[in-house]
Formats: C-alpha cells, sequence, structure tokens
C-alpha cells in the first residue's frame, strides 16, 4: 500500500471505485485527495480520467508532468508544484458523474527509492 492510501479517511475510499488496487475518484474526491496529499507532503505525479462502462474503465486522458517539473532537492517545493499542476489539470478537464480520476502519487520516501532516482 502507498503511502497516500494510508492518510485517506474511510469514507473517501468508500466512495471510490477500485481498478484493480488503485482508487479511482469522482472529481470532487480527486480535489479532496490532492488536498490530502498537499498537506501531508505526497507529491501527486500524474492523474488519468477514466469513463465508468459496463465492462470496467476506458481511458480519457492522462496528465504525467512529473518530468516537466524538476526536482531541485528541496520536497516540499516539488510536492506544491507538482500538486498545483494536478489540481489545475483536475479542473480544466473535469469530467461528469461516469467519470473518474486516479492519481498517482509518491511521499518523500517513495520517490527517494525509485529506480534511477539520483540521491
Amino acid at each position: 500500500m502507498r503511502d497516500f492510501d494510508r492518510l485517506l479517511p474511510d469514507d473517501l475510499l468508500k466512495s471510490a471505485v477500485m481498478c484493480g488496487e488503485e482508487a479511482g475518484f469522482l472529481y470532487g474526491e480527486t480535489l479532496c485527495a490532492i488536498s490530502i496529499a498537499t498537506n501531508h507532503l505526497i507529491a501527486i505525479l500524474g492523474l488519468e480520467s477514466f469513463e465508468l462502462i459496463k465492462d470496467g474503465f476506458k481511458v480519457i486522458s492522462y496528465s504525467g508532468y512529473d518530468s516537466s517539473i524538476p526536482f531541485s532537492g528541496d520536497w516540499k517545493e516539488y510536492v506544491f508544484a507538482n500538486n498545483a499542476a494536478a489540481e489545475h489539470w483536475a479542473k480544466e478537464n473535469r469530467l461528469g458523474d461516469k467519470h473518474v480520476y486516479i492519481l498517482t502519487s509518491a511521499s518523500e520516501a517513495e520517490f527517494m527509492s525509485l529506480p534511477g532516482h539520483i540521491k
């Protein structure tokens, strides 16, 4: 389980639509999850949007901006930049009730342990 998942309140997780082991959130819950991540210094590295269909999920769009926001060594700055981009992307790509968003996240410890990350 990711550090981010452990921070989410039970009511938020109960309202999620599961895609494998990842939680898909409606628009309002997505903004709430981003806020929780920011408050706990968890970086949102990207968002995927899905349409809920009879047999599962249909990918609508993806935004991965972690490569365009360089990590300078200041984790708090990195979190705020990524999470502001996540919130902006969600607001610019607001979808209806039959759609969910999955957030790709990393705590500082998770980020530092990624393969290829220079410590």
